[in-house]
């Protein structure tokens, strides 16, 4: 059933746990797993997905249902629905949640959901995201609090095929010459654990507006250092593509602490 009436948590989602990389393994214990569901809606529908979602996040709190859902809007209207895992083993504790969520929901208003959702999208994907904190950097005064940084600004590197390594090491490079640096804007790195586009690197840096994040030109301070860091990066690079939007914390669901 839950194929059928979920907009954005477990629909199509056909994974087998043998099938993920050794990188989930070597990782999960100090990395952070995330199932992602991308959808790009219709731009004369964005208001009904909207309000499709947010319907279905007040039957998630009214349920009480287990697992926080993190949603972002890109500028070209991308919508990004995540879910934290424990590891690869939680995608069936995640799936026999939404399997009792939707019992709870009931036959005939899941299929009036359903039945409201159609048309909104013109595709739909899923796929699993691995935060790397060892690639990640995290200044140590911050220039933004994290309240203030709202904006979301994606950068999509494809790697090219048996680089993946070198491109790691890159990155870990990076990471030292900006803490060497002291420079005051972070960012998230993320590693797409499936897909046909893999090996996949995901940069997410964050600001207040993208007038402020266009404000800042953080490479000049990098200096020569970073400018060939970046000339070696690009030769492993096959194509990258960015995306910028925003957290929509009014179409995300967090469950309240107990």
């Amino acid at each position: 059933m839950r194929g059928k009436i979920s907009i954005f948590l477990l629909a199509g989602l056909v994974v087998s746990l043998c099938a993920l990389t050794t990188l989930v393994q070597a990782e999960e214990q100090k990395a952070q797993l995330y199932f992602v569901r991308e959808a790009a809606v219709k731009p004369s529908r964005i208001m009904e997905y909207a309000a499709i979602v947010k319907e279905l996040v007040a039957l998630e709190t009214k349920h009480e249902f287990p697992y926080p859902i993190y949603a972002y809007g890109t500028d070209d209207f991308i919508f990004y629905h995540s879910i934290p895992l424990e590891n690869s083993a939680d995608l069936d504790n995640l799936g026999k949640a939404m399997d009792e969520l939707m019992s709870k929901i009931g036959a005939e208003q899941g299929q009036k959901i359903q039945k409201l959702a159609e048309g909104t999208t013109e595709y739909r994907k899923d796929g699993l995201v691995l935060l790397r904190p060892d690639l990640s950097y995290t200044p140590e005064n911050p220039r933004l609090k994290p309240e203030e940084a709202n904006f979301y600004f994606w950068t999509f590197f494809y790697i090219r095929p048996d680089k993946e390594k070198e491109a790691e090491e890159i990155a870990k490079k990076f990471v030292a010459l900006n803490k060497s640096k002291n420079i005051p804007d972070g960012y998230d790195f993320y590693v797409a654990i499936m897909g046909s586009e893999a090996p996949l690197f995901i940069i997410i840096q964050k600001a207040k507006n993208a007038a402020d994040f266009y404000s800042q030109d953080n490479n000049k301070l990098l200096g020569e250092e970073g400018k060939a860091l970046w000339e070696k990066a690009w030769s492993l690079v096959r194509k990258y593509e960015t995306k910028q939007g925003w957290f929509r914390p009014d179409i995300s669901y967090i469950p309240k602490e107990k």
